[in-house]
């Protein structure tokens, strides 16, 4: 299955290079959507092309999902990154392309298939994707995750059947959508009690977070997504889900096929990028974003911050 996924990939992209005409050597416009992870990656995107010589824009933050992705795919812009998730079950479904049941549950297939598909019909080509996965989740303080032995979501469907006024600071999204909280409690066997439920109003994630670690007497749990900056803000573990309750969202630079064919080094400046953020990293650095601050506190812009990150894992010089 994987080498047949592998010469899938291959095949498509070869079918975009024989059959595009290539592009003019123009400005490559990097795009983001608008919230911390996503303006970081994207300036991520836009210094490390910047400073290889290449002629790049950033328009970071450009929009919403759908208005990034619409963007991508009529040319307004030329590469951001996307999650393996959001494409398999919003926008290649969009556009009448199956994906298959199972797929994005599994982190390898979920990636080599929407690289697949993504390349075959758009002729977007989906770079290294990060092993960080950013999805629905909960959380603990480090403190009480350790004291009670929680890695896993067995471990917390063990405590929460042991402990029925087990609490939880949520909101309102992972608490009534059925690909939220629900899917957790239905794959492992557990079930709050609603009444130990306060869910706050959209999908915020912050706000829960820090009443969880205000509040050590109130709530032993929160709603998190897998790479929340608050997270390593407010010393808090998330829990492994090795059954795949919830789909794998791995970030990956998208870019347009005559881009890459015209400028073909885009993938060797950013592949090697994206394999060092991993889950503890993303959280650590949207933190930073999100605050607004460099990792010695001082004020700084996201583009500030990508700078440092390339610079601290050697991709730039200091």
């Amino acid at each position: 299955m994987r080498k047949f996924i592998s010469i899938l990939f291959v095949a498509a992209l070869m079918m975009g290079a024989f059959g595009a005409v290539t592009a003019q050597d123009d400005t490559i416009i990097v795009g983001s959507k608008d919230f911390a992870e996503q303006r970081f990656l994207g300036n991520v995107i836009f210094v490390a092309l910047q400073d290889a010589g290449l002629s790049v824009e950033a328009q970071v933050p450009f929009g919403p999902t759908a208005v990034v992705r619409d963007a991508l795919i009529t040319g307004e812009i030329d590469i951001y990154a996307e999650y393996t998730a959001t494409a398999a079950v919003q926008h290649l479904p969009a556009l009448g392309i199956n994906v298959p049941d199972g797929v994005t549950a599994d982190a390898y297939l979920s990636y080599s298939v929407v690289a697949s598909l993504d390349a075959a019909y758009n002729d977007i080509i989906w770079l290294q994707n990060a092993p960080a996965n950013n999805t629905y989740t909960m959380a603990a303080r480090r403190e009480f995750a350790e004291e009670n032995n929680l890695v896993t979501f067995a471990d917390v469907a063990e405590y929460v059947n042991n402990n029925p006024d087990t609490r939880l600071i949520s909101n309102e999204e992972f608490t009534s959508r059925e690909d939220g909280l629900a899917t957790f409690e239905n794959t492992y066997g557990f079930e709050f009690n609603r009444d130990n439920i306060e869910s706050l109003p959209g999908a915020v994630t912050s706000q829960p977070q820090q009443q969880l670690r205000a509040q050590a007497d109130s709530y032993e749990f929160s709603v998190a997504y897998g790479t929340d900056g608050t997270l390593a803000t407010f010393d808090l573990v998330i829990f492994d889900d090795p059954d795949g309750a919830q789909p794998i969202y791995q970030p990956a630079p998208n870019v347009r096929g005559e881009i890459l064919r015209s400028n073909p080094e885009i993938a060797d400046i950013l592949n090697p990028i994206f394999a060092t953020m991993d889950a503890a990293t993303l959280q650590l650095w949207n933190s930073y974003v999100a605050e607004g601050v460099n990792a010695a506190g001082e004020p700084a812009s996201a583009e500030d911050i990508a700078r440092d990150y390339l610079v601290e894992f050697g991709f730039l010089d200091g």
